[in-house]
């Protein structure tokens, strides 16, 4: 009795650790391979397009001629020290610059940005996995994984001992 409840809860806790592994080596993973940049959209600015918590990868350009009207960017805002993502309403090839505009904005955005500052266009988007990202980026969250790691392969072990040590018999 007591080795099937066992049984069951290393069910239960290699499904976890199977689920676990599987979406965070694909989230991780994923866009290294295809060589882009992962984030996560905080805001409301880009809905319904972009929904908030959305997960984006990025994928960079190095050529001003790659960036066309109606593509969705993610730029970094040296003043702010930090990443935006709104879709190119303009592009002025003079100054090799755009203006942007969040689609649930009303109003583009101030000013012009620099090409310079482009990390990328977004290529894929990912509803609400950005959630899952930033929890798992708490320290208490990390440690919960860990010890359900730990559990699982204590209990791999005790039950594989217990086998042996039955077949020895």
């Amino acid at each position: 009795m007591k080795n099937l409840r066992k049984q069951k809860i290393n069910m239960l806790l290699t499904a976890i650790v199977i689920c676990i592994s599987v979406v965070a080596v694909g989230v991780v993973y994923t866009p290294k391979i295809l060589k882009m940049d992962m984030k996560v959209v905080e805001t409301g600015s880009m809905s319904p397009t972009i929904k908030p918590y959305s997960l984006i990868y990025i994928k960079p350009y190095d050529n001003f001629e790659d960036y066309r009207v109606g593509d969705i960017v993610t730029f970094t805002d040296n003043y702010q020290q930090k990443s935006f993502t709104h879709r190119i309403v303009e592009v002025d090839e003079q100054t090799q610059s755009f203006v942007t505009k969040g689609d649930a904005n009303e109003e583009n955005d101030l000013g012009k940005i620099s090409a310079e500052y482009a990390q990328g266009k977004v290529e894929v988007t990912i509803p609400y996995l950005g959630y899952f990202v930033k929890f798992l980026r708490y320290t208490a969250v990390k440690v919960v994984i860990a010890i359900i790691y730990v559990a699982w392969a204590a209990i791999e072990i005790e039950l594989f001992m217990a086998e042996r040590k039955k077949a020895n018999d």
